[in-house]
């Protein structure tokens, strides 16, 4: 393994249908057998979820009864906040009391692996990759296998943005959605101001103003780099001339009226809320929304649009992650046990009855003909992008933890520039010299570490 090699830029979502059970075991050591005495004994781990909800404890605690029936293998429910989560696996680590199974972040990858917290998952895994879908495979576990050199992660769902819109809006304003669907960022900037009503409290835009601001519009901006945040040294390339074009374009929505006036301050509850509500047309965001959504806006209200495509080069740029992914912590002693639970967890049934709960796209190829991951289902949209060879998936903010820097530094530049308290230039000037620094002095503390590159399909 290359020792601290951070990210897994982890990026994923499913080439849908077909193959069979995802069964088999990898290694033994035998703990826990009880085959030779003929009796079923129960074994007892761990599960962290770093990411609770209501609708996933009970999705777990449900699935865990299962597990316990089927396999004798009892599983305790924990939970901690995702706000805490990175700092109470480190102090668990550190005294060696790590659950056995923990749901993990992409970005916590380099840590987790140069510390030696989680385990390879390789041998498990040999013979059954091909039962995963493309997404998993060729970009999340193909970044994992060039930055660490093992496979550390099952993903548990994958994720990817699309543009939620308001199609009585655009009916209203004789926009014809079909005609978007091949849509580029200048058709989706005139979108935004054809939906914008001020004196009727419509708003084209959905702006995100706080955590994850600079998130999408980073993306948009990647559009004019070919997918990536540094070249091959660690300089940040998103200050180009072009970019800063491209950054004032953007920000242009807001400061010019498309978006309400308060959605400075807006994170991702209230962009949800709003554009559920009836005050914004647009919202770009991942599959995940679609739940929330379907529960409170009438199917006639609403469809999904792609992501725009680059003005530059024609290709749509992209983020298709996995939101959380299962892993075994070096505190297991039941590794095979651990491995046995991933495993339940992760069949087709299992996994797309969990899907279909939180907004995700099912990892597994085999997710039979639900109609919702179908042509006219309300992830189409989705899954056509993945399926798109136009599609590319841009790099992420580096193979370090960039929490600290989007929970303020990030949006606080771009918040700056909006309230005119300094230009864009300054604004987008001091973003990159944050994250080049950052990315630069990742390189000059681990021996051997890339920076990593924009993936395909292909």
């Amino acid at each position: 393994m290359r020792e601290g090699m951070k990210k897994a830029t982890a990026m994923v979502m499913a080439g849908i249908m077909v193959l069979g059970l995802f069964v088999g075991c990898g290694k033994s050591d035998g703990e826990g057998d009880s085959s030779q005495t003929g009796e079923k004994e129960t074994v007892s781990l761990r599960f962290l979820d770093t990411s609770p909800s209501d609708v996933r404890q009970a999705y777990f605690e449900e699935v865990f009864e299962k597990i316990k029936d089927d396999l004798g293998i009892e599983i305790t429910y924990e939970s901690t906040p995702l706000e805490e989560a990175a700092n109470k696996i480190m102090v668990m680590a550190t005294s060696n009391s790590m659950p056995d199974i923990v749901t993990t972040q992409d970005n916590w990858l380099g840590q987790f692996t140069s510390s030696g917290w989680i385990l390879p998952l390789d041998e498990y895994l040999e013979g059954k990759e091909d039962q995963f879908a493309d997404t998993v495979t060729k970009i999340v576990w193909a970044n994992q296998k060039e930055m660490y050199d093992h496979i550390y992660t099952v993903p548990d769902g994958m994720m990817v943005k699309g543009i939620f819109i308001r199609k009585d809006w655009c009916e209203e304003a004789g926009i014809d959605l079909e005609s978007l669907k091949d849509w580029d960022y200048d058709n989706y900037f005139e979108v935004i101001e054809k939906l914008t009503n001020a004196d009727e409290k419509h708003y084209g835009m959905t702006y995100r103003g706080t955590r994850g601001a600079f998130d999408v519009m980073m993306v948009y901006l990647q559009g004019f780099t070919g997918g990536r945040t540094y070249d091959d040294e660690g300089n940040c390339l998103l200050n180009s001339d072009e970019c800063l074009k491209a950054f004032e374009k953007f920000t242009s929505m807001y400061k010019e009226g498309y978006a309400p006036e308060e959605s400075i301050n807006w994170g991702f509850v209230e962009m949800v809320d709003n554009f559920c509500g009836g005050l914004t047309g647009t919202l770009n965001n991942d599959s995940e929304v679609v739940v929330s959504v379907q529960n409170s806006m009438e199917e006639n209200q609403w469809t999904v649009l792609p992501i725009p495509k680059s003005t530059k080069d024609g290709k749509i740029y992209n983020t298709v992650n996995a939101p959380y992914s299962y892993t075994i912590s070096k505190d297991c002693k039941n590794q095979d046990a651990a491995w046995k639970v991933i495993e339940y967890l992760s069949q087709p049934e299992n996994n797309i009855e969990y899907c279909k709960q939180v907004g995700t796209i099912p990892v597994m190829k085999e997710v039979g003909d639900d109609p919702l991951y179908g042509e006219n289902g309300v992830y189409a949209a989705f899954v056509e992008q993945l399926n798109d060879p136009d599609m590319v998936v841009p790099t992420g903010y580096g193979p370090f933890d960039s929490t600290d820097l989007q929970q303020g530094p990030l949006y606080e530049e771009i918040q700056k520039y909006l309230l005119d308290e300094q230009d864009a230039k300054t604004a987008l000037d001091n973003i990159c010299s944050m994250l080049e620094e950052r990315m630069k002095t990742y390189l000059d503390e681990n021996e051997g570490a890339v920076v990593d590159t924009p993936k395909t399909m292909q």
